[in-house]
């Protein structure tokens, strides 16, 4: 009778976790929807007199400044016994940033030598902050949620975020519409806030103490651990294989960078109208994360990383051709189908692909690899835009890259089938 009262509270906790993990995820990525990195951020940073390397870094800035920390902090986190007051603690402090930067937009004065700067380096901060909790997060959430749900769960956050974006997609228009500028820019930061918030409270309910922990790592010589990085990393030959991966699948973010600004130049559009973009990306998420849970589920994360391979493919072709404010519609809906593909493919795969006992430092290694993949891919694009004026030049690059990129992943096996370990 004991073990089935423990089995029951063990599944009620693992229901309950697994719903205030897609709340929190779901409520985080919906909030930073006001201020869309693929679309909303790039004009925006443009329309304040960015240089063409800036406006192609601002899809990447958020991610790669969340990895940046990871690998530092991640001997402390496999030390952790509780991941829960770490995560809540430094979760809160990664927040107030968008606070602090809609309240100065909205009411300090004279700020216009200052207005790039504070916009640019807001994810900047907020991403270094959270650094130093992804890793703990990543280890929470391996352990709350059971491997074979985990691609649903991101599935379902995804979907939740796109729900939001729909209406983040018409609030942005509107904002824009009526109060552009620094005022409209200072509304958005302070929507996002308000939603990165909710985020922070749906966490509180989680219970930590459920099924096996792994027992904590003991402490030892730091300069030790990082001479082991090196070896630890190379001894897993299929995650330097998914870092190749990684970097040449960054072909999504090479477009967005400049595909807001190429879309509403040819088309003679109002930068009020990105808001429709923001709003037909989360439709496309929204069907892309159902697949992706549902395959997922099924089949694990290679089949849909390279899914969404072909799917940039297919967008870049899109894209070099189409000269209509419906087309780049379009564009934006293939734009959130294959980007959540990717995500939901990306995060099943790596956590599969990392052993458990060294799971946090290796998550914290292929983390600080995409910081330079994702900066390099930004600079490169920037370069090209740069050099050649031309969007078109920007979008042969994506192709080249995801075609590179889904070579690479074929060599790279399935975790769920054992025979293909190695």
């Amino acid at each position: 009778m004991s073990a089935l009262i423990h089995s029951h509270r063990d599944g009620h906790a693992v229901r309950r976790n697994f719903i205030c993990h897609v709340l929190e995820g779901g409520l985080y990525m919906g909030g930073t929807a006001f201020l869309a990195p693929e679309s909303v951020m790039p004009k925006m940073v443009q329309t304040l007199g960015g240089l063409p390397w800036v406006i192609a870094i601002m899809p990447v800035l958020l991610p790669a400044a969340f990895a940046c920390a990871g690998l530092f902090i991640a001997p402390v986190v496999e030390r952790l016994e509780r991941f829960k007051p770490w995560v809540l603690g430094f979760g809160l402090l990664q927040r107030l940033p968008y606070l602090v930067t809609g309240l100065i937009l909205m009411f300090a004065e004279n700020l216009d030598g200052w207005l790039l700067p504070l916009v640019v380096l807001t994810p900047v901060v907020s991403g270094l902050i959270g650094g130093v909790t992804v890793v703990a997060w990543m280890e929470m959430v391996t352990r709350m949620v059971p491997e074979k749900i985990r691609a649903a769960g991101w599935s379902a956050r995804y979907i939740m975020q796109a729900l939001i974006a729909i209406g983040a997609g018409t609030a942005i228009h509107r904002v824009l519409t009526y109060m552009p500028g620094r005022e409209g820019y200072a509304w958005l930061h302070l929507a996002a806030f308000t939603l990165l918030f909710l985020s922070w409270l749906a966490q509180l309910p989680m219970c930590e103490q459920i099924g096996h922990h792994i027992k904590p790592r003991p402490q030892g010589p730091y300069l030790d651990y990082l001479r082991e990085l090196p070896s630890l990393f190379l001894r897993e030959k299929h995650l330097i294989k998914l870092v190749l991966a990684r970097f040449f699948g960054t072909g999504f973010l090479m477009l967005v960078s400049f595909l807001t600004i190429h879309a509403l130049h040819v088309t003679g559009r109002p930068e009020a109208d990105e808001g429709h973009f923001v709003t037909w990306q989360a439709v496309g998420t929204v069907i892309g994360s159902l697949l992706a849970g549902y395959v997922g589920y099924r089949s694990g994360g290679k089949v849909l990383l390279q899914s969404s391979r072909f799917v940039c493919l297919a967008l870049c072709v899109w894209v070099m051709t189409n000269e209509t404010f419906a087309g780049f519609s379009v564009a934006y809906f293939v734009l959130g189908f294959g980007l959540f593909l990717d995500r939901v493919g990306d995060l099943t795969l790596a956590a599969e692909l990392c052993p458990p006992e060294r799971r946090s430092t290796l998550q914290a290694l292929l983390g600080f690899c995409n910081v330079f993949s994702l900066l390099l891919a930004s600079f490169l694009s920037g370069q090209v835009y740069r050099l050649t004026e031309s969007f078109q030049a920007v979008a042969w690059l994506a192709a080249a890259c995801a075609l590179l990129s889904l070579l690479i992943l074929t060599r790279i096996p399935e975790p769920r089938q054992p025979a293909t370990r190695s």
